[in-house]
């Protein structure tokens, strides 16, 4: 389970972060801060798994003393209010990147290892499941996945809480990574 503490002065995107992390059921805590004072307190007391930090605040403190501070085991993330060249490290987020990427950045940062298990839990879904899943990352309403497969609506909604069930996964925008992350899907068909 996943302690993460956010650095970040914009109460906008420190309510988007908290939000996006709510939606990994690894994350069992979420604490904030919203200046640089009280930084080194919090990072002693939290101790946090993930420290996720714009760099205005990081900037203010002296560089030493910040590492010191900075637990050990603890993964850090560089938020930036700046747009990032492609390429950049999966440890930076740019305040403007879209949701979809901070997901993405987010996920390779919770779940680094986990990427086994989750292809051995995806090989739980039946075939008609996968299928489903598919459709749904892809924006699919119910309606619309019933139509396209010839089955009713509510066998739709049947398989659709199977896979919840399966995969512990309650939100779209997660189900959507899970299914890139597996391959069951591609990025380019996501419009």
């Amino acid at each position: 389970m996943l302690k993460v503490l956010i650095a970040e002065p914009s109460y906008l995107i420190r309510k988007g972060l908290t939000d996006i992390l709510g939606q990994f059921p690894e994350v069992t805590g979420i604490e904030v801060l919203g200046t640089h004072l009280g930084l080194s307190e919090m990072l002693e007391h939290h101790s946090p798994d993930l420290l996720i930090i714009n760099t205005s605040i990081a900037a203010i403190h002296d560089e030493k003393e910040l590492k010191k501070s900075i637990p050990a085991s603890t993964q850090v993330i560089h938020l930036i209010n700046t747009p990032l060249p492609s390429g950049s490290p999966q440890n930076q987020i740019s305040a403007l990147d879209s949701k979809l990427t901070i997901i993405e950045k987010l996920t390779a940062c919770i779940k680094p290892a986990e990427g086994e298990l989750e292809y051995e839990n995806s090989e739980e879904l039946t075939p008609r499941e996968k299928l489903i899943l598919e459709n749904v990352a892809l924006g699919l309403t119910n309606k619309e996945i019933a139509s396209k497969l010839f089955i009713s609506t509510h066998t739709v909604i049947s398989h659709r809480k199977n896979i919840t069930r399966k995969l512990q996964i309650k939100s779209v925008s997660g189900l959507t990574v899970y299914a890139i992350l597996n391959g069951l899907i591609k990025m380019e068909d996501l419009s």
